[in-house]
Formats: C-alpha cells, sequence, structure tokens
C-alpha cells in the first residue's frame, strides 16, 4: 500500500525534466531565429548602401532599423526592438586612384535576447556583434551593365 503514490511522483519527476528541455529548445531557437533574422537585415542593409551614394549612416541605420530608407514618425523601437545605438555603420573612401578600395561596414552591436523559460528569464546582451562589409564597386558594375 505504501507504493500507491510511486506513479505520480516519477510522472511528476519526468514532467519536469521534459518541461524544462522544452522550454530551453524554444529558448535556443528564439535567439537564433533572432540571430538569423539580423543577419539577413544586415545583408538587406548592406547590399543598398553599396547600391546608393553615400549620404551618411542615417538612411543605413533607418534601413536596418524600419527597412526604409526614412524613419517614420513617430519612430518608434525598430527591428526586433533595437534603437540606433545598436547599429554602427562605418564608410571607408577610396583611395586616391584606388576605387575598389571603397566599401562599407555594418555592424549589429549589444543586442537584447530576452528568455522566458523560469530557469533563465532574463535579458542577455550579445557580445558579438553581427557583421557585414560590403564593396561599393557593386555600385559601379551595376551602372555600367
Amino acid at each position: 500500500m505504501r507504493e500507491r503514490g510511486q506513479g505520480l511522483v516519477e510522472a511528476t519527476l519526468v514532467l519536469l525534466v521534459f518541461f524544462g528541455l522544452a522550454l530551453a529548445v524554444l529558448d535556443c531557437g528564439q535567439v537564433m531565429f533572432a540571430h538569423q533574422a539580423l543577419v539577413e537585415r544586415v545583408r538587406e542593409a548592406a547590399r543598398w548602401g553599396a547600391m546608393h551614394a553615400w549620404e551618411g549612416p542615417g538612411p543605413v541605420v533607418n534601413f536596418v532599423l524600419y527597412h526604409q530608407v526614412d524613419a517614420p514618425t513617430p519612430a518608434g523601437p525598430g527591428y526586433l526592438g533595437m534603437t540606433p545605438a545598436n547599429v554602427r555603420v562605418t564608410y571607408c573612401p577610396p583611395a586616391p586612384g584606388r576605387p575598389e578600395d571603397e566599401s562599407i561596414s555594418i555592424a549589429i552591436v549589444n543586442y537584447e535576447s530576452h528568455f522566458f523559460s523560469p530557469w533563465i528569464a532574463r535579458t542577455v546582451v550579445s557580445a558579438r556583434p553581427v557583421l557585414v562589409t560590403a564593396p561599393m564597386e557593386v555600385r559601379a558594375a551595376a551602372a555600367a551593365k
């Protein structure tokens, strides 16, 4: 008679482990999705920046955050909650006589991932930037066609 609740206790322990693993998989998938989405957004912005004349970092930052050149009014948080402080754009002008050296680099830094599993349930700031560098010679090649 003392073994009557044994099945209930075993099922509880197994379900705790199962649900813990399920939440960990969901958190991992969410982080991987967000990272891949940020990589694609930076690639698109780098291509846009390489195809257009350099007008400063503003249009490229807006392209990363809002997927358009002009910031919407009112400008709220950008893609996946990013702000302009998360986007860094570096323009390298061409050296004299070397137009192929012209490039643009776009990085997303200090991106915050929000976990929802009860054991983690916090915000983690990514230490690694999402960085893409594109040569501006693509613009010249497209204009020549």
